[in-house]
């Protein structure tokens, strides 16, 4: 199935709208800006305000790298986020988070199969995402763990890849070609 609106070129752009194509690109590492980003610049000032809050987090957190990707995984599972699992089950399991805890995640049994510090942290996506609640007993485990910083980059986390998950869910940007989805 095709996305349903249309993917957006660099050459599509204005100078501005160019200048954010490139900075997507930069911050991603990428010779090219992925679907799901060339979908969302079909309105470039929004697409690039969020693109940018995400590279932010995604690069430049104060969690530990292994938290990081797994709150991006259990959010882009809460999501049903193929397009973020694929990419970030990998990147999770070489940040140092096991086998046995991603598959738990995939298959959600999570939070049983994960250690204690993964525990605290599906359960503070799980209220977010599920209950629409963080619980004070939730928000304490978080904060001991990351600090206050900490705390505040693991709830923007999920905020960002929930952003970024619903607008996959209005404009279904496929997979890049040769990708399919792990989840």
């Amino acid at each position: 199935m095709a996305a349903r609106v249309p993917y957006v070129n660099r050459e599509d752009l204005d100078q501005e709208g160019q200048q954010t194509y490139d900075r997507i690109r930069r911050d991603r590492g990428q010779p090219e800006v992925g679907y799901q980003f060339r979908a969302l610049l079909n309105s470039p000032k929004a697409a690039g305000h969020l693109t940018s809050l995400g590279a932010q987090l995604r690069f430049d957190s104060s969690m530990p790298e292994r938290v990081k990707e797994l709150a991006i995984i259990l959010t882009a599972r809460e999501w049903n986020s193929g397009i973020e699992w694929t990419g970030h089950a990998v990147a999770a399991e070489k940040a140092g988070v096991s086998k046995a805890s991603i598959e738990s995640i995939r298959t959600r049994r999570a939070p049983q199969g994960l250690t204690k510090d993964e525990a605290v942290i599906a359960r503070y996506v799980h209220q977010m995402v599920r209950d629409k609640n963080v619980t004070d007993d939730t928000f304490a485990a978080a904060h001991a763990m990351l600090g206050t910083q900490g705390v505040v980059d693991l709830t923007l986390t999920v905020c960002y890849y929930t952003a970024v998950a619903m607008a996959q869910i209005a404009l279904k940007p496929e997979m890049q070609p040769g990708r399919v989805s792990t989840l």
